[in-house]
């Protein structure tokens, strides 16, 4: 019998609980002094009250306004008030973006520097920060218990991971009710973007049988409810289908790494100003296409826990119709693709993402690729 070794690090608790949000309180008794950072459209809703209501024993400094794709002045921004406030703890309660721009704050405030003094690498997160709290307002990032913030650096354009094991959630807070107001486009989008962190997690060479099993759960779960949460926003049930399938996913690919569909979206996204969701969504064929060959076998479990067939190209088949019918784009023209992003394309691929793609790409596969996009 053969086996692949594996070590599971996720946040210290993990609450996936219908009205869980109403737990946050209990989760920070030892603190006093919360830097909450929120979506703007959230601070405007009965929920956000709701949470405020909750918090009245606590001192709080509330800041919004968080950028899509977060450039490293947002994280700035949250690091000089919690600096001047003399927060305690961070809480995050929000989509993807929120939640990265609040992680990296929370792990940067008590120490020196900037952002940008750790994303170029010149100065180094030495452990734990400030104590985080993760609420997710969306289904689809799983940034509420992953270890690492997605920044853009807005001279450079270069977008990729500020990462350090010490920056995971140290409670994570998924409330399938905080999701309602997430509006379908998005809905769409951050739901393929699970969907897509689960196969990629699935065909990754650090997979093993504890994120596949995971990852498949997390794609029957995606599968069986995506659709229905942007036809009907407003149902409970498909909500809660989709924030257990984006946490399950997370759970997954924080383990294992993803893929050329996250190894381009990157900065693909951070040169177009392409969100994270779409451009995942839009890269799904061309990637399944390109990685079917090597993944045979992985495909066609894929397609049988999806309902989609028994074969892998019944995997790719699927795949772009359910992009179809969720109105996703063939390609980038409509944000201007075209051969002279390519060079930064290319140059700024190479992740850890892409390095984990089943099926190596060369910088010239790459640009072939981008052709069938333009």
């Amino acid at each position: 019998m053969t086996y692949a070794p594996f070590t599971l690090t996720y946040p210290s608790r993990i609450i996936f609980e219908i009205g869980g949000a109403a737990r946050l309180a209990q989760e920070l008794a030892s603190f006093r002094r919360i830097l909450l950072v929120t979506g703007s459209h959230f601070s405007g809703t009965e929920d956000f009250d709701k949470i405020m209501e909750s918090l009245r024993g606590f001192e709080v400094r509330h800041e919004s306004g968080i950028h899509p794709e977060p450039p490293l002045e947002d994280v700035d921004r949250l690091i000089c008030a919690g600096r001047e406030f003399k927060a305690d703890c961070v809480v995050a309660i929000g989509g993807g973006s929120i939640i990265d721009s609040a992680k990296a704050a929370a792990a940067l405030i008590p120490l020196d520097g900037w952002c940008a003094d750790y994303f170029t690498g010149k100065k180094e997160i030495p452990g734990k920060g400030l104590f985080f709290a993760a609420l997710p307002t969306s289904s689809g990032t799983g940034a509420e218990i992953t270890n690492n913030s997605v920044l853009t650096d807005s001279a450079t354009k270069i977008k990729k991971s500020l990462r350090h094991p010490s920056m995971v959630a140290d409670v994570a807070i998924a409330d399938p009710v905080l999701t309602l107001s997430c509006p379908p486009s998005q809905t769409a989008a951050s739901g393929l973007d699970a969907f897509v962190q689960a196969f990629e997690s699935c065909t990754s060479p650090k997979a093993s049988s504890v994120s596949r099993a995971l990852s498949y759960a997390a794609i029957r779960r995606i599968r069986e409810n995506l659709l229905n949460a942007c036809r009907y926003p407003s149902v409970l049930d498909y909500r809660t289908g989709m924030s257990e399938g984006s946490l399950l996913s997370a759970m997954a690919f924080s383990q294992t790494g993803l893929g050329a569909i996250h190894g381009l979206a990157h900065p693909i996204g951070s040169l177009l100003h392409v969100p994270h969701g779409k451009a995942c969504a839009t890269l799904i064929p061309a990637i399944v296409a390109w990685n079917l060959p090597c993944c045979r076998e992985e495909y066609a479990a894929i397609a049988r826990e999806c309902g989609f067939g028994s074969a892998a190209e019944d995997f790719l088949d699927g795949a772009l119709e359910l992009c179809r019918a969720l109105e996703v784009r063939a390609d980038f023209s409509e944000y201007g693709l075209n051969e002279s992003h390519f060079d930064f394309i290319v140059k700024n691929c190479r992740s850890a993402s892409m390095k984990l793609n089943p099926r190596p790409m060369t910088d010239d596969d790459v640009r072939e690729l981008l052709k069938t996009l333009v």
